[in-house]
């Protein structure tokens, strides 16, 4: 029991604990962006929730495929700083979309990957499309 104790205190350490570097809303060099320059400060900007209603059950291309979104299964995540605040909720002006994909036969598919950009407080574009594997 002792030796049971000693592995477990051993094991926590005495030092300080290890700093990760923080996280950067930068893109890596070479990820794909968005076709259509960032709207200004004072431009168009929807909540997470307003986006994936905006385009579920949207049939988007891909790399010559066509990809359904599904509310269910669809990511996004707005990019940089929210631009304001809109109904207590932080809103954006550019996302960053997932959609996995379930290719018949296959567990699972490439996912795809996309750029919603609102344009005004009815309409957006969708830029960027691309697969990709992990």
């Amino acid at each position: 029991m002792l030796v049971l104790a000693g592995l477990v205190l051993a094991g926590c350490g005495d030092g300080a604990p290890e700093r990760r570097p923080a996280a950067t809303p930068t893109a890596a060099a070479g990820a794909a962006t968005p076709s259509h320059p960032r709207p200004a400060r004072g431009g168009t900007a929807w909540t997470r929730e307003k986006v994936v209603a905006r385009i579920a059950g949207r049939r988007i291309a891909v790399q010559g495929r066509i990809v359904r979104v599904d509310p269910g299964t669809v990511t996004c995540g707005g990019l940089g700083r929210a631009a304001r605040v809109v109904g207590g909720q932080e809103a954006w002006s550019r996302f960053r979309c997932v959609q996995p994909t379930f290719p018949a036969g296959a567990v699972a598919g490439p996912d795809a990957i996309f750029f919603v950009e609102p344009r005004d407080s009815h309409s957006l574009a969708l830029t960027g499309s691309h697969f990709t594997r992990y």
